[in-house]
């Protein structure tokens, strides 16, 4: 990967998180009070993320990436094939990863207390996709380097996937009001903001579907697809409502506080015969 690439990426990204902030004051989906207080608290997980997880969870990436390409590891490294098509590969192997992933962090009690962290935000734009606790991080670090070896997928094969991932998961989670046919027509292939708006609702059968960050053929294949009317969607879950329960001390702690009650029930079948509206 070129430092010009690097350079390039980087100011694609800055680029749409403004246009992103700008979109949402000019075309809310909802207006709420104590935006930036919110929009603060969130980015205080993305800078704690960034400088104490995220250094240590690159670094641990790093060390991975060039002991893959060192040793020439890997399933995709058993065959030969252009680079395009290996960049194919690697971007619908770790984005159907990301899926399961996911999906796990509902099902399995241990990573649902860390999880919990992201769903329990009561409002919901481009801030939420900050809001991940630095032990849900920490793990999906190393579950990701797992992939990455099993699979054989260096640096050069994720780098312009996971630009479009990232990008994608801070666009779906804003609060920005898509023209509904535009939404339909984006969640084809990615997933929109109405879609991921239903995963954040405060039901958990709805909270319990659309896992899918990147491309939305993963819930239509596994069944985990749902749509409902974003509108009468409430944010966040059922626990965790109080104003001293969204503080960044309780929400730091939260994971190591469980209670029998808060662990995600079964997962319910995902139902397509829902409103669609925008």
């Amino acid at each position: 990967m070129t430092e010009d690439s690097l350079s390039t990426t980087q100011v694609i990204s800055i680029c749409v998180f403004v246009a992103i902030l700008l979109f949402e004051v000019l075309f809310p989906f909802r207006e709420y009070v104590g935006r930036l207080r919110h929009f603060g608290k969130n980015m205080i997980f993305a800078l704690i993320n960034a400088v104490i997880t995220g250094l240590s969870s690159a670094a641990m990436s790093i060390w991975v990436f060039l002991w893959i390409d060192k040793n020439d590891i890997g399933l995709l490294n058993l065959f030969e094939m252009p680079l395009w098509l290996s960049m194919l590969l690697a971007a619908l192997i770790f984005d159907a990863w990301i899926y399961w992933w996911h999906r796990l962090n509902h099902i399995v009690p241990f990573f649902w207390r860390f999880h919990q962290v992201h769903h329990n935000d009561t409002e919901m734009d481009m801030s939420t996709a900050l809001r991940f606790h630095p032990g849900e991080i920490f793990l999906s670090s190393i579950a990701n380097a797992g992939i990455f070896v099993l699979f054989g997928i260096t640096v050069e094969l994720i780098v312009f996937y996971k630009l479009v991932f990232s990008l994608n998961v801070l666009f779906h989670h804003s609060n920005i009001a898509l023209p509904g046919s535009l939404d339909r027509f984006m969640r084809i292939f990615l997933v929109s903001p109405n879609m991921h708006r239903v995963h954040h609702s405060q039901k958990i059968e709805e909270t319990n579907s659309n896992y899918s960050s990147a491309l939305t053929i993963w819930d239509r294949i596994f069944g985990s697809y749902r749509r409902n009317d974003p509108s009468t969607i409430v944010f966040g879950l059922d626990f965790d409502r109080k104003p001293e329960e969204q503080g960044l001390k309780y929400l730091l702690l939260r994971p190591f506080k469980p209670r029998i009650s808060e662990r995600p029930p079964p997962e319910a079948s995902s139902s397509s015969d829902q409103s669609d509206n925008p």
